[in-house]
């Protein structure tokens, strides 16, 4: 019998997505969204997807929850030029039918598969590195965007950088804390912006909470950032 919480969650579809703002800084607009699982149900995201992970529901939760925030995205908000940026866990990404799943889920909308960004996030081990490869190969031959999440807080995001060849990465907000005062984070950020350009990979940077830390970031070439400073997450009405 599944978890009580669990069974809520999948069969209940107790939870829903808020959505946060991504902008371009140099034009102050906004270029995406990223959705945001939410659930009354708990205090932090991980602790949902994990107790689904020990009952052995980790791809079902993960699977309705991209469903519901591309279909609720599709109809409350749809701009030709904005992007929508789905967590994804790699074991969900690695399994065979994600490719058809995804390409069938946003035909089914008025999106466009170049609008949607896989965002890959880092809270589990990847067990295969060449079969992501090959899935993430397929889902941009089929029009996806591919983004890699929280860039240098796992231990292996800088290799998944180089291996998986993504057309986005978004740097984890450790590094915008204290970036003002840390000329360290600051020579890391710039490192990454000047790679970022040469292989022309979309750089984000998440975490900006204040006016300082979005000068600095702009001084050190960052173009596209995320965080309270800049807009919180909110459902669209």
């Amino acid at each position: 019998m599944l978890n009580k919480k669990v069974q809520q969650l999948i069969e209940e579809q107790n939870f829903h997505h808020v959505f946060q703002p991504i902008y371009n800084l140099t034009e102050n607009r906004i270029i995406g969204y990223e959705a945001l699982f939410r659930s009354h149900l708990f205090d932090a995201t991980e602790q949902a997807f994990h107790l689904a992970d020990s009952c052995d529901q980790l791809f079902e939760l993960d699977k309705l929850s991209v469903t519901k925030a591309i279909k609720y995205f599709s109809n409350y908000r749809l701009e030709e030029d904005e992007l929508l940026y789905i967590n994804v866990f790699p074991s969900t990404v690695g399994r065979s039918e994600f490719v058809p799943f995804i390409i069938d889920l946003v035909g089914s909308t008025r999106l466009r598969t170049s609008q949607v960004v896989i965002e890959l996030v880092e809270l589990e081990a990847i067990k295969s590195l060449d079969n992501l490869q090959y899935i993430t190969r397929e889902l941009k031959e089929n029009g996806f965007k591919f983004s890699i999440d929280d860039l240098g807080k796992g231990s292996s995001s800088f290799r998944l950088m180089i291996e998986l060849e993504p057309q986005i990465v978004k740097m984890d907000q450790y590094f915008t804390r204290e970036l003002p005062h840390s000329t360290l984070k600051q020579k890391m950020i710039e490192s990454l912006v000047a790679y970022c350009y040469e292989t022309e990979t979309d750089f984000i940077l998440e975490g900006i909470e204040m006016v300082r830390e979005l000068e600095v970031a702009k001084q050190l070439g960052v173009r596209k950032g995320q965080g309270y400073y800049l807009g919180k997450p909110t459902q669209f009405k």
